[in-house]
């Protein structure tokens, strides 16, 4: 039951982030975050404690994936959304 839990979790909180990303790239934002934001994230999971083999287990996001998205934030607040426009 807890692991069906966890996977409806998970299906959730990838549904409204990728409805939160695309409604941003309409809105002419960046979806992914640059370069060191992305390098300074996965910096603070790597020290997280709820960091388990890639995977955080506040959340159960794949760290990897959730710290390259622009508009992702850490469910402990160690880092948060990054706003920018797109260079037209």
């Amino acid at each position: 039951m807890e692991k069906e839990n966890i996977m409806i979790k998970m299906a959730w909180h990838f549904l409204v982030s990728m409805i939160r990303h695309w409604w941003a790239k309409n809105l002419g934002y960046e979806i992914f975050a640059p370069p060191a934001a992305q390098a300074f994230r996965n910096n603070k999971c790597g020290l997280c404690p709820y960091n388990e083999a890639g995977q955080c287990h506040r959340c159960h996001c794949l760290i990897l994936s959730k710290t390259m998205m622009a508009l992702e934030e850490c469910p402990i607040g160690l880092w948060h959304r990054v706003w920018i426009k797109r260079k037209m």
